[in-house]
């Protein structure tokens, strides 16, 4: 939340910003490398995820940045699909969230998607242990997935 205050002729503005989350997300725990993960789930939901120019972060360190591998495409219902490494090349893409290998997120969903059946589809994958959804308010960096742009 950015709070702006200020002063004119003795009168007190408060302008609240609250990120608008308007996506859906999953966290996987897999062992497969990110292209197999990306290969297996496009078979599994019969999308076609391609490999994206990598996603560059600045981290808490100081002048320090990593880079993410992006898989993403949209789907038949103009659905967007990115997955996400966590793991970077100098840190995670979620810190408090160094457990999840890797992050599913959908945007542009309709009342047709069924997260449900998504995540029990990924799940059946061979050498996936655990796909959850997550709440993307109770993230302390979900800011880091308003960088991931749409193809």
């Amino acid at each position: 939340m950015l709070i702006f205050e200020t002063e004119m002729a003795k009168k007190l503005i408060t302008l609240q910003f609250e990120e608008d989350y308007d996506f859906l997300l999953l966290g996987i725990f897999c062992t497969y490398r990110d292209y197999k993960l990306c290969y297996e789930i496009n078979r599994q939901l019969e999308v076609s995820m391609e490999r994206q120019a990598d996603l560059e972060l600045k981290m808490e360190k100081k002048g320090s940045s990593s880079l993410f591998s992006i898989f993403s495409c949209n789907n038949a219902d103009d659905e967007n699909y990115f997955i996400i490494n966590n793991k970077g090349s100098n840190g995670h893409f979620l810190s408090e969230m160094k457990q999840v290998d890797y992050f599913l997120m959908i945007r542009n969903y309709s009342r047709y998607t069924n997260i449900t059946d998504i995540t029990k589809r990924i799940s059946e994958l061979k050498n996936v242990s655990v796909v959850t959804e997550m709440d993307v308010t109770q993230l302390k960096s979900a800011e880091n997935f308003l960088m991931v742009e749409t193809i």
